[in-house]
């Protein structure tokens, strides 16, 4: 039987403590990069509302951040990516109006027609934000693919409340609805964006009108359509 002493050499060593030192350093570094990464959308914000999208160049984004050119290129790869992280973080922040359709009565008209118009509403306060976009879309194929990617998000959130929204684009027989579903949310925003810039017929109070009711046909429709 081995002796007390022999018993202890030959258990395992402890790790070694971690230094705390290193464990602050890492935890400083990371906060400086997510910081330096929101300085450069906050300035991204800042110079596409002031100058317009097609006007700003990465240099003067990345001397608004305070940080260099080759800083900028380590947290995104050109512009156009920035563009879509700001419109990323700009829709989180609007989905919730979005989704507060879930808690209206989508059979009644007058509560439907005042969340569009609450959605109208909200556009005309970001205008110059939609200005922006308006212009990366025109621009940049990846910036318009990833705006279109937006609608399928809202209607499979919609579709977890309200049924006429619960189909998906992958089953056969659910594709036509959905189809009609992306194209009835797509012409509320894209109307409702016109109407914040002041362009074409949008801003006639008609134009919600009509987007009432053919949101109503549609969940009627839903209605009709055996399960």
């Amino acid at each position: 039987m081995p002796r007390a002493g022999e018993i202890r050499s030959q258990a395992p060593e402890a790790a070694p403590a971690a230094d705390p030192r290193l464990a602050g350093l890492a935890d400083f570094a990371r906060r400086r990069k997510q910081d330096c990464r929101e300085r450069l959308i906050a300035a991204a914000v800042s110079q596409f509302c002031a100058a317009g999208y097609l006007s700003v160049s990465v240099e003067d984004i990345a001397a608004a951040a305070g940080v260099s050119r080759v800083t900028f290129y380590r947290h995104f790869s050109g512009k156009a990516a920035l563009a879509v992280e700001v419109f990323r973080e700009a829709s989180a922040a609007a989905m919730p109006r979005f989704l507060s359709l879930a808690a209206v009565d989508v059979g009644a008209p007058g509560a439907v027609r005042r969340w569009i118009g609450e959605l109208f509403a909200l556009d005309r306060l970001n205008r110059r934000l939609l200005r922006v976009f308006t212009q990366a879309a025109g621009a940049e194929p990846d910036f318009t693919a990833r705006a279109q990617e937006l609608i399928g998000e809202i209607i499979a959130a919609l579709g977890q409340r309200i049924p006429a929204f619960a189909v998906r684009p992958d089953i056969p027989a659910e594709r036509r609805r959905w189809l009609e579903a992306w194209l009835l949310i797509f012409e509320i925003l894209d109307q409702s964006n016109h109407a914040a810039l002041e362009s074409g017929v949008a801003s006639d109070p008609l134009v919600i009108d009509i987007l009432t009711a053919r949101f109503e046909a549609f969940i009627q429709s839903a209605e009709r359509t055996p399960a």
